[in-house]
């Protein structure tokens, strides 16, 4: 600012604080996923961007076990579980960093790991422990130190506690298999209530709600209980066990069984009555719900786009094995795997379906997709946690795909050392930011030249 007169100097900073405090408004808020299947509802659908390319950014070696569930994603951390595989080097729960996959810090979970996708709050970890342990831990999301565990499976078997923790209102939910039982845990672990369904459910199915009840399968029906009584509201029975875990969204519930009946399932949440059912082959992909569709695979191979409306199809393809993955939605695009005669993790365009990228990751996949900050998380049997993210674009520094006056903005935060640089918004090419590349922001954001 040399050569210009004190008053000119004073309106020329005031502008750049001006700017830099709009700036700070119209920075977006990180997009967390902090448990399985995105939220309460369980519907699988995240805001913001996500991947329209194979382009992966890292991949983290676990170990030598297999890959089950999901990852949670919470202040640039990942979290993520292993189990038993083609050896037991390395198992449990694993926290890596989002930006490289580097390892902050492993907690063996008993000995064997775990296959429920964890979920975080409050700067604690839940999750379940597996290979005939039938505990529910809660760990410090810090350092990886268990502060809690308690054993809530009677039977566990090799799938142990597979139900992905529920966290609502400051309760942690999980359902223990072989009795089909229901728990409610504060964060110090103290077991509130519990609700037993007259019947065991299936390992991997875990708890949703709508804010006011619960819900989650046992005993061939899925079972509805409210939440301030802790009392049965409705019970709706089915011809088969149910496989998936449900879903809420607008007074419906959503969810589908397997073998002998074959049906997915809308049942309307006030009522337990049903409002519509259509034939389908359920897996442990449970649905995924945006935009009035919903999104969900089958043991036929196949990845389906349902009308949430009336259950007609909207479109179908048809991978390479059997969809055993729960589908993520996101900027457009819906992801999920393929197990059993494949390993691939696909992208398809959630209005019509058209296949946009696919990867093989060289073993079978039954791991559930998620996404933040523009990243797709998956794993694999491979033993391999996977990231892919869409090449940077010049002069985009919040993530939107878009060079805007926002952009403009966070660059002149960079120039006066606000935030840290980064290369996307060095636009003139002299290896810094400056309120020169603010101006050449603004410029293509405007569309007078390009970036």
């Amino acid at each position: 600012m040399s050569g210009m007169s004190p008053i000119a100097r004073s309106i020329a900073t005031a502008a750049v604080v001006l700017m830099i405090a709009i700036s700070v408004l119209l920075l977006p808020a990180a997009a967390e996923y902090p448990m399985f299947h995105l939220n309460p509802e369980r519907t699988g659908n995240v805001s913001g961007d996500a991947p329209i390319t194979a382009n992966l950014i890292w991949r983290s070696d676990l170990g030598s076990g297999y890959i089950g569930s999901g990852a949670s994603v919470v202040t640039g951390r990942v979290y993520i579980s292993n189990w038993p595989g083609s050896g037991t080097e390395n198992l449990g729960l694993h926290c890596l960093d989002e930006s490289n996959g580097s390892i902050v810090w492993s907690n063996v979970l008993g000995g064997y790991g775990g296959v429920s996708t964890p979920a975080i709050e409050c700067g604690r970890v839940f999750a379940g422990a597996t290979y005939f342990s039938g505990d529910l831990y809660c760990i410090d999301a810090s350092d990886g130190a268990t502060i809690w565990n308690r054993t809530i499976e009677p039977d566990p078997g090799y799938y142990g506690v597979a139900s992905s923790p529920l966290i609502h209102n400051g309760m942690v939910y999980v359902v223990s298999s072989s009795d089909g039982r229901l728990h409610a845990f504060d964060f110090d672990g103290a077991e509130q209530w519990n609700y037993s369904a007259s019947g065991s459910s299936d390992w991997y199915m875990s708890a949703a709600t709508d804010g006011d009840k619960l819900f989650f399968n046992g005993g061939n029906a899925m079972n509805c209980v409210d939440i301030a009584t802790h009392n049965e509201e409705w019970t709706f029975n089915v011809g088969y066990k149910v496989t998936t875990t449900p879903a809420a969204c607008d007074g419906v519930v959503y969810f589908a069984t397997g073998k002998n009946e074959k049906k997915l399932y809308a049942v309307d949440i006030a009522t337990g009555t049903e409002v519509w059912s259509r034939s389908l082959y359920g897996s442990l992909s449970s649905p995924a719900i945006s935009g009035g569709k919903i999104y969900i695979g089958d043991k036929e191979k196949k990845i389906n786009c349902i009308d949430a409306s009336d259950g007609s199809e909207v479109w179908n393809q048809t991978l390479g094995g059997a969809c055993l993955s729960s589908p993520v939605v996101a900027n457009g695009m819906v992801y999920t795997t393929a197990n059993y005669d494949s390993g691939t993790i696909y992208g398809f365009d959630a209005d019509d379906g058209t296949l946009a990228w696919s990867y093989d990751t060289g073993n079978w996949n039954m791991a559930q997709p998620s996404v933040s900050n523009g990243i797709l998380f998956v794993g694999s049997d491979s033993g391999y946690l996977y990231a892919f993210r869409d090449p940077p674009i010049k002069g985009d520094l919040d993530g939107d795909r878009k060079v805007t006056t926002a952009d403009a903005l966070i660059a002149l935060r960079m120039a006066v050392g606000a935030v840290p640089t980064i290369d996307e918004a060095d636009l003139n090419g002299d290896n810094k930011v400056t309120s020169l590349d603010a101006l050449v922001i603004l410029q293509v954001a405007a569309g007078s030249i390009n970036a």
